[in-house]
């Protein structure tokens, strides 16, 4: 079972701003694997620059989920993310993405994250980490989006 974490990044030198989160989530988790960066518009709030985004699997580790999402909370705050526009443009984003194939519900982290099969830019680097497989024999992936991700 594996930790899927998503990064993102549209503000700034997004490549340093990924890179550096996923450094700072390799002191806290054990890395098992990172898929490329991919490129993409935004969406919701559209009015922005285009993102980086880059996956990261982790093992799982022996904390609860409630714990893991207030520590990458609090790496977006250490790396100035600013939360003015809800969706809008920030320097760094960390959201788990899956936790195994647990489903959680609590206030603030809801897993497997509700949007993910919707967003190219999740579901493509997603393929590239070994824990794919397993998620591909529990859930329908889609191939069609309306946004569109290319590696950079």
């Amino acid at each position: 079972m594996s930790l899927i974490i998503a990064t993102g990044s549209n503000l700034g030198n997004k490549i340093d701003y990924l890179t550096e989160a996923r450094l700072k989530l390799q002191k806290l988790f054990e890395l098992v694997e990172q898929s490329r960066v991919f490129s993409s518009p935004a969406v919701d709030y559209e009015n922005q620059p285009d993102f980086y985004n880059q996956l990261l699997e982790f093992k799982i580790p022996q904390m609860p989920a409630h714990d893991v999402i207030k520590l990458c909370l609090d790496i977006e705050k250490t790396m100035g993310r600013i939360r003015e526009i809800k969706r809008g443009p920030r320097n760094i984003d960390i959201d788990i993405i899956f936790w195994g194939l647990d489903t959680i519900n609590l206030p603030e982290l809801t897993v497997p994250h509700p949007r993910w099969s919707e967003r190219s830019f999740i579901v493509l680097p997603l393929q590239e980490l070994p824990y794919f497989e397993t998620l591909a024999k529990h859930y329908k992936i889609p191939t069609n989006f309306e946004n569109t991700a290319s590696p950079i």
